[in-house]
């Protein structure tokens, strides 16, 4: 049996999109208290901006975050309010 090496962490600057894009989503901890959930969700969102999901609703629905504690199109508005704050469209 071998172990290989984990994959190297990419550490981004605070301007790059996909950094703003999952600080955004990790401002919603009170929300959504598991952060592997958030972090899901974060990626999720990230492909809605590639175009790889078709609404952001889908995202959500994609991510599934049973912790949340507000219902998906609630927790869309909450997203797109703090996407907004961060710049992200």
């Amino acid at each position: 049996m071998t172990t290989k090496a984990p994959a190297e962490v990419n550490y981004f600057d605070d301007s790059v999109k996909i950094k703003r894009l999952y600080s955004a989503i990790d401002e919603l901890k009170d929300v959504i208290i598991e952060d592997n959930e958030r972090n899901r969700l974060s990626f999720c969102v990230n492909l809605y901006f590639e175009k790889e999901i078709g609404s952001l609703y889908d995202a959500i629905v994609q991510a599934k975050p049973n912790s949340s504690k507000v219902n998906f199109k609630v927790l869309e508005e909450l997203i797109m309010k703090k996407l907004n704050e961060k710049g992200i469209n």
